[in-house]
């Protein structure tokens, strides 16, 4: 199964669904990281630069505590496309087997 947070951000861009994360998935904590300037603080406000520097580097080490690599995190958030986890294809079930 894919990862809910992605699905909702997939399926509802710029929504509230949209704005969740789950350390155990690598996609969403890069897709957390490149959104955080947007998305502004816990207030609402727009965040500072230092904020933002700081506010990511909390991300970083959040998700990296769960076993995910510094480096793809931030490639992934580099990245032109929005970083959701790949959709897992339902494979059909065989009858009889």
């Amino acid at each position: 199964m894919s990862c809910p947070c992605c699905k909702d951000a997939r399926d509802w861009p710029g929504t509230v669904a949209a704005r969740t994360y789950t350390p155990a998935c690598l996609w969403c904590g890069a897709r957390y990281i490149r959104l955080l300037p947007k998305q502004g603080g816990i207030s609402g406000r727009p965040l500072t630069n230092p904020e933002t520097a700081e506010w990511r580097r909390k991300v970083l080490a959040d998700w990296m505590a769960h076993g995910h690599s510094e480096a793809e995190l931030r490639a992934l958030a580099k990245g032109e496309a929005l970083p959701l986890a790949p959709e897992l294809l339902e494979q059909p079930r065989k009858r009889g087997g």
